[in-house]
């Protein structure tokens, strides 16, 4: 009974609510009020502009994940891979079967191997990887967490793999909902070759490499070579030359992480060597010797960082600010120095927030200036850079409005993630409930009614629609 009767006294107009319902009341047409002008609010300040590459925050589909991976792959300096009908059909095989079978493995509990899902589809190689992940919802994440997982990232970076195929199953994984991702890499031959058993992230015909033998010296007579280079070197170049000095000496041995790599002739007393280096921290030395007996104490150590990544945007918020110009802010994956942002004609370097991988700038001026694309540029110390597409800033009204708009801008609200279509639904909504209570009011007591009440919900409306329509 008490509910019904707030019911009525809310919508209907009646002695007991003065002939004003609750619902269009001007104590609640102020809090409508305030609460539309909180919710543009936070629209405007929490607005997060979407770059024009369409695989940023997007879902996890066999494309987003391709167009990610072959980026990874341009980042160094690698040529991308094309989809192969028959590993596309293994991989996914392989994640249908994983979730049928319940397990998450790169061998089956039947046995079976990824070779065995990429054979049976008549896929003949010569190499071939596989790379496995659960649970992630946007190919971003699922991308950066590849990256981050040295095997997977092998694989993805692997220069001798030409084709891929990705599988994409969901459904019900030891009790929980999951969706399973499978990458298969390869490269064709013209005959079938006989793999291994056993799994392993890279397999492939292999050449023995030749060791380097340092012959024991009958006495240390010689000079310590020295190294021109300083104690610790950076550098993104996996070929390093490495000079030196060594006074008396006809050969020079260098060692890398305390093994023979190489031995190189001493002319006129220097000499120089280029040493391949692998991915991190490489320690060198050098030992010189004449005539294979004698010898020289062995050099000071030299550490060189090989560094071949490159940072990358990992998320950015562009946003306007209450002074009419635009507030960026990035945050970075990998070990950025400098970040560089460009609007048009406008170049700006971002500065460090107390989390070093966040970055903020503010491009100063009115809107009807700041507009182009903008993008990000991150270097690192190693002298590696990236740049980064992130928003399209313009005031054309196809771009930017509300229900016109062809893009689905994200917004964030009460930290939670939103299309600003659906909150611009909102509006519309509210507009409908004002209607509704208005009818109600004039057709229960068409001979009494509060005239500017009437006015002012036809305003609150109107002031509904202008929000939406913005």
């Amino acid at each position: 009974m008490n509910i019904s009767r707030h019911l009525r006294d809310f919508f209907v107009p009646d002695a007991r609510n003065n002939y004003t319902p609750h619902a269009v009341s001007h104590r609640n047409l102020s809090f409508y009020a305030g609460l539309m002008f909180s919710v543009k609010l936070l629209t405007l300040f929490s607005l997060d502009l979407l770059p024009q590459n369409q695989a940023f925050s997007s879902a996890v589909t066999q494309e987003n994940v391709l167009q990610l991976t072959n980026y990874s792959r341009q980042a160094f300096g690698l040529s991308e891979l094309k989809v192969n009908l028959e590993l596309s059909k293994a991989a996914q095989a392989k994640a249908l079967d994983m979730l049928k079978n319940q397990y998450f493995a790169h061998n089956s509990p039947a046995g079976l191997t990824p070779w065995d899902f990429i054979k049976a589809q008549g896929y003949n190689y010569i190499i071939a990887g596989e790379n496995l992940a659960v649970n992630f919802y946007t190919s971003e994440s699922l991308e950066s967490a590849w990256m981050n997982s040295p095997e997977h990232k092998a694989n993805i970076l692997n220069k001798d793999f030409q084709d891929i195929g990705i599988g994409i199953s969901s459904g019900t994984l030891k009790g929980l909902k999951a969706t399973v991702v499978v990458q298969m890499f390869g490269s064709v031959i013209d005959q079938p070759i006989t793999m291994q058993n056993g799994f392993s992230t890279k397999q492939t015909l292999s050449v023995p490499e030749q060791k380097v033998y340092i012959p024991t010296p009958l006495k240390i007579s010689l000079a310590t070579p020295l190294l021109e280079s300083p104690d610790f070197s950076l550098t993104n170049d996996k070929a390093f030359q490495l000079k030196g000095f060594a006074p008396g000496a006809d050969t020079v041995y260098v060692l890398v992480n305390h093994e023979a790599v190489i031995a190189v002739p001493v002319v006129q007393g220097k000499f120089s060597a280029e040493l391949n280096l692998s991915e991190g921290s490489s320690v060198v030395n050098v030992v010189s010797f004449k005539n294979g007996i004698e010898s020289s104490p062995i050099s000071k150590t030299l550490t060189i960082q090989l560094d071949s990544s490159a940072p990358s945007v990992a998320q950015a918020n562009v946003r306007p600010s209450e002074q009419g110009d635009y507030i960026v802010e990035v945050q970075t994956q990998g070990d950025a120095s400098k970040v560089l942002a460009n609007l048009g004609d406008k170049n700006m370097f971002l500065q460090p927030t107390e989390n070093p991988d966040v970055w903020q700038g503010r491009f100063v001026g009115n809107l009807e200036e700041l507009q182009g694309k903008l993008s990000v540029s991150a270097y690192d110390l190693a002298g590696n850079s990236k740049i980064s597409l992130i928003a399209n800033l313009s005031l054309d009204v196809v771009d930017s409005f509300g229900f016109m708009a062809e893009k689905d801008y994200k917004v964030s609200l009460i930290g939670q993630i939103f299309s600003l279509k659906v909150v611009n639904q909102f509006y519309i909504y509210f507009v409908l409930f004002l209607l509704a209570a208005l009818a109600l009011s004039i057709g229960f007591k068409r001979h009494v009614q509060n005239l500017g009440l009437v006015a002012h919900t036809s305003a609150m409306v109107v002031v509904a629609l202008i929000f939406w329509v913005t």
